[in-house]
């Protein structure tokens, strides 16, 4: 069974989803005090809010930075590596839909690497609760 049809069969689940979704917010909302600012992406966010076409050099540097993640052999810098990308991500906001060519690859890639870590995030608190 593939990736996505693993999250596919997970997001059946009701409450995987509600936990899923805690764990999303709860990470866009410690954003401010977490985030670690990175002068190369915050200078490619500023040249965007000017010129459209600094999608692609963005998407880029963000596919790299959740590639640099992946990469990490410390379990704590790669879940952290990838949740910065999936935050930069979701602070796109509506740009997501507007550039959807552009960021499609890097969301299919975010998705097939948040949504299993979710998943043992959730099974893990379903066992500890049954201790």
């Amino acid at each position: 069974m593939n990736v996505q049809e693993k999250i596919e069969k997970w997001c059946k689940d009701g409450n995987f989803l509600t936990y899923a979704d805690k764990r999303m917010r709860e990470e866009l909302c410690l954003v401010p005090e977490n985030r670690v600012l990175d002068p190369k992406f915050e200078e490619l966010d500023e040249r965007f809010d000017v010129d459209d076409r600094y999608i692609d050099p963005m998407v880029s540097y963000l596919t790299y930075r959740l590639q640099l993640a992946k990469l990490s052999r410390n379990k704590r810098k790669r879940r952290r590596g990838i949740w910065w990308v999936f935050v930069q991500v979701m602070m796109l906001g509506h740009y997501i839909n507007v550039f959807e060519n552009e960021v499609y690859n890097l969301l299919t890639e975010l998705q097939e690497e948040i949504m299993p870590m979710l998943h043992s995030e959730y099974i893990q608190s379903l066992q500890t609760k049954r201790q």
